[in-house]
């Protein structure tokens, strides 16, 4: 692999509304970013590698001894856009969100559940407090009764819709159904875009945003919660660059911090189009200092872009979406006609789709700078 020659300065940050696949899926934020030499959007979203037992409804993808499995392969990952993971303390349920194809007008994202049927993933649904927005990147609290998300509806359901206007909210489990969801407000939000919610297990909410005073295009902040309520945001700025941080995934402790960026010098390209991808990196909480991010290797990144990362409440997965395909520039040989319509409209045709690796991975990395970091 190559280094990427595209520096942060050839993406601009328009709205956050995922515009087609072609972002990669921050719901992050989606939040969408646009190249100025074309249309579309993207975004972005070890020693030994334990393999742990997988559920029927997971295939595999391995190189060398690491191995990326995709998750609900035909149920939660199918030919269509999905992207993000917030998994249920019992794991029996999952939350991601799926994205239209629409080009015509910007992109539907809505928020869906799959609950497992023994050790399969069921038919997914839109959860209840999704479908007529867009909703994205939801975040579960660590006893499950409050989930947060992206999404773009106005604050007042009697005002007009503002596209882009995309902000933190929040929902409650009542009875057993999620309560009509209510804006975070100020501090957290605020006049610039607010996406991507991560909590830690004292509540503090780990984000990102666009907000004036950041280093990059989106940055990633802090809000502790603190005597009932967040605290002002913390710009995260030894992990902040000149390029795009979003989509943080904070362990519980906050020992570490995996994210999203975009622009920096060590993303993967391959053999295609060297637009701007989406690459998963980790950094460590040492006494409170954070130290440089690491770029993670394959196959959790890949020449395409790789995104979305979200921890598993049982401390073993580290979830991610990726658009990783079949095509290449060129081709490798030439394909038939039934052979590319197959591939097409196969689940891996290069829409997102979600994989996990065991926690090893980063707890690897963890190890290699701790013992760096020894006087």
């Amino acid at each position: 692999m190559r280094r990427s020659s595209i520096a942060p300065k050839v993406i601009t940050a328009t709205t956050v509304l995922l515009c087609r696949r072609d972002w990669p899926g921050i719901g992050m934020a989606r939040i969408a970013y646009r190249r100025r030499f074309s249309a579309a959007c993207r975004l972005c979203c070890v020693g030994a590698w334990l393999l742990l037992t997988a559920a029927p409804s997971i295939a595999k993808e391995e190189a060398n001894s690491v191995v990326a499995e995709l998750v609900g392969e035909n149920v939660i990952s199918t030919p269509d856009d999905e992207f993000g993971s917030a998994i249920s303390a019992d794991g029996a349920s999952l939350y991601f969100t799926k994205r239209s194809p629409t080009t015509n007008t910007s992109p539907r994202s809505f928020i869906c559940v799959s609950r497992r049927r023994g050790a399969d993933w069921g038919e997914p649904q839109i959860a209840s407090f999704s479908g007529r927005y867009n909703d994205f990147g939801a975040a579960l609290s660590r006893d499950g009764r409050h989930l947060f998300f992206a999404s773009d509806r106005p604050i007042d359901a009697a005002q007009p819709q503002v596209p882009g206007n995309i902000h933190i909210w929040t929902t409650e489990l009542e009875h057993g159904a999620w309560a009509t969801p209510k804006s975070l407000g100020a501090p957290v939000n605020g006049e610039a875009i607010d996406a991507n919610p991560s909590l830690a297990a004292d509540g503090t909410l780990y984000f990102a945003s666009n907000r004036a005073g950041g280093k990059g295009g989106f940055d990633l902040y802090r809000a502790r919660w603190l005597d009932g309520k967040y605290a002002e945001p913390e710009n995260l700025a030894a992990i902040n660059s000149a390029a795009y941080e979003s989509q943080p995934a904070i362990a519980p402790d906050q020992s570490f911090i995996v994210f999203t960026s975009i622009g920096r010098d060590d993303a993967l390209t391959g053999s295609g189009a060297p637009y701007p991808r989406a690459d998963l990196y980790v950094s460590f909480n040492h006494d409170g200092n954070w130290t440089p991010p690491r770029h993670l290797a394959p196959p959790i990144n890949s020449p395409a872009s790789d995104s979305n990362p979200a921890l598993s409440p049982d401390g073993r997965w580290l979830y991610f979406s990726s658009e990783r395909g079949f095509a290449e520039i060129p081709m490798p040989q030439r394909m038939s006609a039934r052979e590319f319509e197959t591939r097409l409209h196969s689940v891996r045709n290069g829409w997102n789709n979600i994989y996990r690796v065991p926690i090893e991975a980063i707890h690897a990395i963890g190890n290699a700078v701790d013992g760096a970091v020894q006087p």
